[in-house]
């Protein structure tokens, strides 16, 4: 990579060429034949030629999407068969002036009964992510109960007007503090409600990391947030319940709605896209661009392991836990869309993630080079962006993901269900660029990096973690004990910076705007503009931190902690004011209109982050 003061300069990704194939899609295609522009195929046909083309030799091949809503009922599956090289990459995209969509769900036509309008669902349906007409439906709630209390078996102390509206298979929703849960009904009681196993005994696990007091049975439990599933029929405007009797979805339509429009799409596809290799054949160089992923399952929460989130959407679930790990290893993470796992030189450009039930795109076990550039991401149930994993020292080296670019991305709205998730989440990677990307209102974090807490050692852990002129705002919306950038793990030295990032917190809930928690070693964080909030490396174990020439509207006191590594000073505090540097920061920080950002393949991240400093 190479610099352009203080941002990066993405380099042209491949050059430009004709093409010596371009196959064409529709998703009225032939399931056999050329895929030509005038006899368009399937997906999997077009997927099934390219193929052949590689095998026989072609150096160029593209797939060329036409005009149209592509319906999944299985993710397409790439391995190292559909692979290009750094030099001839294998494209799909979106066809000149077309707009592809990629969706997991299938569409079903209502009726009117009185007031309601009435869909006929099946069993087996997950209801936790309905859309009409392009925007997310939400089941009817019942109101906050703070009374409930706790057992080990599940709730009681549940007012008699709440429980007339359960049923076996409504779901109680809570948080405390940074956590997020969801446990079905499975049996009722006179005033309380049997949870299923193991979800609710996972809920309350403990380790030395003290996960319990962000738990139901910790200090700051306050109630919970209501119950979904309910019976009867819904009394909200654009709310449903489901007549599991009658296998019908019952929703009270708002005013401004036409029955003309009367149809749900009901995800039955968990993902769209799923990249696998190995380490003796990852998947890798392959581009995706222009299209849009939407509509997609998680059928997980509705199991006995419910969701029981452990921090940033990553799960505690299975049988027979009897305590947490106290760095985090061994979790599971959120589902997302698209899955990359041990894939080389994957590109996403300017495509679209929207209306799923969990997360968007996750890259995982072993990916080396990627990137995620000029997309945008919104209504997603869980985080936009997952890179890496939550093991430190895997027993090979190369099972450790690097080098990531997530660049000139707009995330919004993400986490509308699993209230724990991020936008951007790295756990233990070598290597990744996020820079220039717009992040606002969230239920939680912004940004976060890193994991393990104080539980990893000494040793680094992670290394070249640059996060540059990102802007970030109304986020904490919901969650405590975050931040807009939030951080863990020891780096390997002079490698890892947070720099020339707007954050604005005035309009958000309790959290910190750059949160160096815990374990947080060899930082560079300097030239950030933070508002309504500050910095944070309350840790004692922390350090190895340079933190200067940031500016602030908070008039601050002596910062806690200072040990003999963490420097705090030069700062600039309580200004009315901001100088013209901090505002040139936040003028050239977040997503940036009318610039497309490149990369050069084979992705590799630069060991230092150039910071760009300046003379306060």
């Amino acid at each position: 990579m190479v610099s352009r003061g203080f941002g990066l300069l993405l380099l042209l990704a491949f050059p430009h060429s004709v093409f010596a194939e371009t196959l064409y899609a529709s998703p009225l295609g032939a399931t056999q034949g050329p895929c030509t522009a005038s006899t368009p195929c399937t997906l999997a046909a077009a997927q099934s030629r390219a193929r052949a083309l590689r095998r026989n030799g072609d150096m160029d091949v593209d797939v060329a999407l036409r005009e149209g809503t592509y319906r999944l009922l299985q993710p397409l599956q790439f391995s190292a068969m559909d692979s290009g090289s750094p030099e001839h990459p294998v494209r799909w995209h979106a066809a000149p002036g077309a707009h592809p969509v990629l969706i997991g769900s299938r569409a079903i036509a209502g009726q009117q009964r009185g007031a309601l309008w009435v869909f006929p669902i099946q069993s087996a349906d997950d209801l936790s992510s309905v859309y009409l007409d392009g925007q997310r439906r939400e089941p009817s709630r019942t109101s906050s109960c703070s009374a409930c209390k706790v057992d080990a078996k599940g709730l009681s102390g549940i007012p008699p007007a709440t429980m007339r509206m359960l049923q076996v298979g409504s779901m109680v929703v809570l948080h405390v503090r940074w956590r997020d849960f969801r446990c079905a009904v499975t049996a009722l009681g006179e005033d309380r409600v049997t949870l299923a196993q193991p979800c609710w005994h996972n809920t309350t696990l403990d380790s030395q990391s003290d996960w319990r007091v962000a738990s139901p049975v910790g200090k700051y439990y306050s109630g919970v947030d209501g119950f979904e599933n309910l019976v009867g029929v819904p009394v909200e405007p654009g709310s449903f319940t489901v007549d599991t009797q009658q296998h019908l979805l019952l929703y009270r339509p708002r005013t401004d709605e036409s029955l003309l429009h009367a149809v749900i799409e009901i995800p039955v596809a968990e993902q769209l896209l799923r990249l696998g290799g190995t380490s003796d054949a990852p998947v890798h160089d392959l581009t995706f661009s222009g299209i849009t992923f939407s509509y997609t399952g998680w059928r997980k929460p509705l199991s006995d392991d419910g969701y029981v989130g452990l921090q940033a959407g990553y799960v505690v679930d299975g049988e027979g836990r009897t305590a947490l790990p106290d760095n985090g290893e061994g979790m599971n993470r959120i589902g997302a869309a698209v899955q990359v796992d041990t894939g080389r030189n994957i590109v996403f450009d300017r495509d679209t993630f929207a209306h799923t039930a969990a997360a968007g795109i996750a890259f995982s076990r072993g990916t080396h080079g990627a990137a995620v550039l000029n997309s945008h991401f919104f209504d997603l149930g869980g985080g936009a962006i997952f890179v890496g994993d939550t093991e430190a020292h895997p027993a090979h080296p190369d099972d450790k993901s690097s080098d990531f670019v997530i660049d000139n991305n707009r995330i919004d709205h993400v986490a509308q269900i699993y209230r724990d998730n991020v936008a951007i989440m790295a756990g233990f990677v070598n290597g990744i660029e996020i820079a220039h990307n717009t992040i606002s209102d969230l239920p939680y974090t912004g940004i976060s990096v890193g994991w393990g807490w104080d539980y990893e050692g000494e040793a680094p852990v992670q290394s070249s973690i640059h996060i540059v002129a990102n802007r970030i705002e109304r986020v904490m919306l919901q969650l405590a004990d975050g931040g807009a950038i939030y951080t863990q793990g020891t780096s390997t030295p002079d490698t890892s910076c947070i720099v020339r990032n707007a954050i604005d917190m005035r309009h958000s809930g309790e959290g910190n705007g750059i949160y160096l928690d815990e374990h947080s070693v060899n930082f560079d964080v300097e030239h950030n503009v933070v508002l309504g909030s500050w910095i944070s490396a309350w840790a004692p174990w922390s350090g190895h931190l340079r933190m200067v020439f940031n500016w602030t509207d908070m008039t601050l006191g002596k910062p806690d902690k200072l040990g003999v590594t963490k420097v705090w000073a030069p700062n600039f505090t309580g200004l009315r004011v901001l100088p013209a540097q901090a505002q040139a920061v936040q003028r050239e920080a977040g997503a940036r209109s009318g610039v497309v950002a490149q990369v050069a393949v084979p992705v590799k991240v630069r060991a230092g982050c150039l910071s760009g400093r300046i003379d306060p």
